[in-house]
This record gives structure tokens, C-alpha cells and sequence, in this order.
């Protein structure tokens, strides 16, 4: 009995220390059946009568899921998906867990591929660091390390998952570097490279309540947000608001969707944590390379232009709906954005905002509390929105320029490819004269629009995206100090002039030459 309890309790503990708020969404029905006495009861009793832990583990979830399984309510059916995860999780810590967490504290761990769910469970376990041979720099994976504040390398060298356990590795997350029994002397210089950063980061103090240029053009800093967690780091360094809620990594990590009731729960949190800013809601961005593994979706040849997305949302309104209603019931008295992914034509958009629009009006014939009136935008991803921007300016209230498949579709570039990466180059002169041309749309229209791709916090493009009229920038929270710091560095006159010289170019070669050299002169 003892046995089992403790094993049952330290998973319990683990995730809610490490994740706090997050894990209300992620493992919700996790801790729910963990915190079940009749569950848990059911354990106790196999195993006082002579079963094993891992015995009574098996018998008592066969149980539980043959009777959700039956179950006449969809729902209820679904439950049966968490309680299999939960029950691997648990056979995991009884038969294995205690050795794998002895080789993930402190250590860096290679694997050729990993769910979301396994870069929580590793965090909670203190890993120090990871290397995945397989998948692209901006996938979801990468993402989520970001948030985890794990460093992470994606790179294409398969040969070093045959390294001997023990090996020494230094990782350079940075640059996206991995040396395998690294020179002292090359150890030495790293480590005092950190210790100076370290100190650097130390003196410059937290950020400033606003951004201004050099000649004082304010320039608006938003947060992208992962998990809950990020919420308080973007509001401590002074985020004026949230330009992106990537919605989606709470479906990716469980093992079935979540309800509308426990998507309310944590899109509340997130608006809490942003009092009188603006929060803007990106809806489920799913398909490609963020596929829940529950989710049954037909194998497809090319799955970045397949089904997902918006395109998702609208086939799967079961889905859809429920997540804009809880959107808009977690948002009364807040300053509300909700934006919708990957669209393609104006048709397209529209119907999302009529879905949109018949949940505003269900909710009201419900009686139930809700935002009456959120502002409705979209992601600029695709060229062929490029082509009808000015007609979109008229539709959307606002645009948020998602530059990593922006670049990827222009480009035609699979960004999980590792093949093409050197095709993947954001300063391409159509990549930029793309993101001008929206701009420019949206200017004249009187519409906000930001940058929330990576481009967004990499030093060398902000003096472009100034130059071009944008104003706001939504990165990762870790990025924030260092973008407002550039940005301080930078003279509006400088920027434009700098933009013209780019437009004006034809090769990716001489734009990339005009950004180093602004870069070391102004840096």
C-alpha cells in the first residue's frame, strides 16, 4: 500500500510544483483521477490481497476505461484516452521511473523525436538540456523548450544517438551548436562567455515600462505565451499586453480534447494575469507538425498544406466552437483579441467570424456572461493573402504577420525539413516586400498589425520592421529585454533609411550584407 501511494503522490507532486497553473489544462484529468479514493482505493485493495503495484494498476484502469469506453456520452468516451495515458504514466514510475530520473537530472539527453508530453515530463525532472535529431527549429517542440526555459538544439545528426551513456557534451543553444568531448579550453571560454552574460543581464536591471527608439518613436512590446507560466515573466518585464496565445499546446500535450468548461478555466487565468492589457487569442492552430497523437487525421502526402488550421476548425466545428465559446466567456471585461490562423481567402475568413458571431449570440441567449464584442483579426501566413491585403484591411480589425510560414509558403520550404533549411531565408527580398505591402495596407486602413514570428525577435530585422511602419512586436518572454534594448539603440530616420536601401535590393546576398553591416555599426 505504501508503495503505491508514494509512487501515485510524487507524480501528483512533481507536475503541480513544476507546472503550477499549466497543469490545469494539460494533466487536468490526470490529478482529478489521482485525487479519486475510489481509484486509488481499488489499487490499495489488489495489492493487500497479493497483487503487485503494477498488477493493481493494470486491473483497476482495465476497469475504469471498459466501463468510460461503453459509455453512451462522447465525452465520457474520451476519458477513457486520459485514463490510458495516466496508466502508462503510472506503470512508467513504478517499473522505470526511478532510473530514467536518475539519468535525466542534470544531464542532456539526445532522442530522435519528441511529444510534448515527454519535454514536460523531462522538465519536471530537471533535465539539463536536449538535442532531437529529427524536426525544424520552430516546431512546436521548440517552442514549448522555450517556455520550459530548457536549452534546446534540433539537428539533423543521427549518429549521436549511438554516444555511450556519460559522454560529455557542451550544448550552445544559442547558436545551435553540440561538441561531443569538448576541449577544456573550448569549456573554459564558454562558461566566461556565460558568466559575462550573466553579469551583463544583471546590470541592465528590468525592463522599462515602455520601448523607445533613440529619437523616441515608442515602439509597443507584446508577449507570445506558451503556457500559464509565461504570463507572470511577460508581466514582470512589463509586456504591454499578450500578442499571441498559441492556443494549441494545451490540446497537443493531452490525450484527448479538452472541454469548454476546462478551457474557460484556463483562458480566465490568462486574462487575469493580464489586467487592462490587451490578450489576444489565437484559435486552434493544429495539423502539420503539431498533431495531437488522439487525433485521428488521414495520413497526408504534405500535411503543412493539408487539413489544419482554420481549415481544421471548420470541418471539426465540435471542436471549434467549444473553444470560442470559452474564449469569449474568459474574456468578459477584458480587452479581447481573437485571431484565426492559416486563412486563405476572404470566404474563408468570414465564415470563421460568422461561427464566431453565432457563439456571441448563443451565449447571450444562454444568458451566460461573455465578451459581446472582441476585436476579430487574423494571421497574415500565406502569399495568397498578400495578394488580397487591401480587401482583408476592410474585413479584420487587426493582422499579426506570422513570418515563420510566411517565409516557409513563399518560399516553398518545409521548415521541419532539414534538407531545404538553407532555402529558409528569412530576409528574402519577397519574404520583405510581402510584409511591406501588408503593412502599408494596414496603415492606410487604420489597422494594428504586428510581427510575431521569429523574425520578430532577431536584432537584425528590427531596424527594417521600423523602418516599414511597424510599431508593435509580440515575442517570446525571454526575449523582451534584449528586443527593447535594441530597439533603444536604433533612430527612426536610421531605420527608414536602411528599409529603403532593402526594398530597393533584388538578392537575398546584398540585403543580408546590408543588415550585418547596420548591425555592427549600431550594435
Amino acid at each position: 500500500m505504501a508503495v503505491t501511494e508514494r509512487q501515485v503522490r510524487d507524480v501528483q507532486r512533481r507536475l503541480e510544483e513544476r507546472f503550477a497553473e499549466d497543469v490545469s489544462l494539460i494533466f487536468a484529468s490526470h490529478l482529478l483521477m489521482l485525487r479519486d479514493k475510489t481509484f486509488l482505493g481499488a489499487m490499495v485493495d489488489l495489492i493487500e490481497a497479493g497483487d503487485s503495484p503494477p498488477a493493481a494498476v493494470l486491473k483497476t484502469a482495465k476497469h475504469y476505461i471498459d466501463m468510460f469506453a461503453q459509455n453512451e456520452n462522447a465525452y465520457v468516451r474520451e476519458k477513457a484516452q486520459d485514463l490510458k495515458d495516466l496508466t502508462l504514466r503510472l506503470l512508467w514510475n513504478l517499473t522505470s521511473g526511478q532510473e530514467a530520473r536518475s539519468l535525466w537530472r542534470d544531464r542532456i539527453v539526445i532522442a530522435r523525436d519528441l511529444f510534448p508530453s515527454d519535454l514536460l515530463q523531462m522538465s519536471s525532472e530537471g533535465v539539463s538540456g536536449l538535442v532531437v535529431t529529427s524536426g525544424g527549429t520552430t516546431s512546436h517542440i521548440a517552442i514549448l523548450a522555450r517556455s520550459l526555459r530548457i536549452p534546446l538544439v534540433i539537428v539533423d545528426a543521427p549518429q549521436l544517438l549511438a554516444l555511450p551513456e556519460k559522454t560529455r557534451i557542451l550544448l550552445d543553444a544559442d547558436r545551435g551548436n553540440v561538441f561531443v568531448d569538448p576541449a577544456p579550453k573550448l569549456v573554459a571560454d564558454f562558461e566566461a562567455t556565460m558568466r559575462a552574460r550573466r553579469s551583463l543581464e544583471s546590470d541592465q536591471g528590468s525592463m522599462q515600462p515602455t520601448s523607445l527608439t533613440r529619437d523616441g518613436c515608442r515602439i509597443r512590446l507584446l508577449a507570445n505565451i506558451n503556457l500559464l507560466s509565461d504570463v507572470k515573466i511577460a508581466r514582470d518585464l512589463a509586456a504591454e499586453g499578450i500578442g499571441l496565445y498559441r492556443t494549441e499546446l494545451p490540446f497537443i500535450v493531452r490525450s484527448a480534447f479538452p472541454s469548454e468548461d476546462e478551457q474557460f478555466g484556463v483562458y480566465r487565468k490568462l486574462v487575469e494575469g493580464m489586467p487592462g492589457r490587451p490578450v489576444t487569442f489565437r484559435t486552434l492552430d493544429i495539423g502539420g507538425d503539431k498533431t495531437p497523437a488522439y487525433l485521428q487525421i488521414p495520413v497526408e502526402r504534405n500535411p503543412a498544406l493539408g487539413v489544419r488550421s482554420i481549415r481544421f476548425c471548420l470541418e471539426h466545428r465540435e471542436v471549434f466552437i467549444p473553444q470560442l465559446r470559452a474564449i469569449l466567456r474568459a474574456c468578459v471585461g477584458a480587452d479581447a483579441r481573437i485571431m484565426f490562423p492559416m486563412i486563405s481567402s476572404l470566404e474563408e475568413f468570414q465564415e470563421a467570424r460568422q461561427v464566431l458571431h453565432a457563439c456571441i449570440a448563443a451565449l447571450q441567449a444562454e444568458k451566460l456572461p461573455h465578451n459581446h464584442s472582441p476585436k476579430i483579426g487574423m494571421m497574415v501566413e500565406l502569399p495568397a493573402v498578400v495578394e488580397l491585403i487591401d480587401a482583408f484591411a476592410r474585413e479584420a480589425d487587426f493582422f499579426a504577420i506570422g513570418t515563420n510560414d510566411l517565409i516557409q509558403h513563399i518560399l516553398a520550404v518545409d521548415r521541419t525539413n532539414e534538407r531545404v533549411a538553407r532555402f529558409y531565408v528569412p530576409h528574402h527580398p519577397s519574404v520583405l516586400r510581402a510584409i511591406k505591402r501588408v503593412v502599408d495596407a494596414a496603415c492606410q486602413h487604420g489597422r494594428d498589425v504586428s510581427v510575431c514570428g521569429d523574425m520578430a525577435h532577431e536584432e537584425r530585422y528590427l531596424p527594417f520592421f521600423l523602418g516599414i511602419g511597424i510599431r508593435a512586436l509580440s515575442v517570446d518572454p525571454a526575449y523582451l529585454p534584449r528586443v527593447q534594448r535594441a530597439i533603444g539603440r536604433l533612430t527612426l530616420k536610421g531605420a527608414e533609411s536602411l528599409a529603403q536601401q532593402i526594398l530597393a535590393e533584388s538578392r537575398a546576398t546584398a540585403i543580408e550584407g546590408l543588415l550585418e553591416a547596420h548591425l555592427h555599426e549600431h550594435g
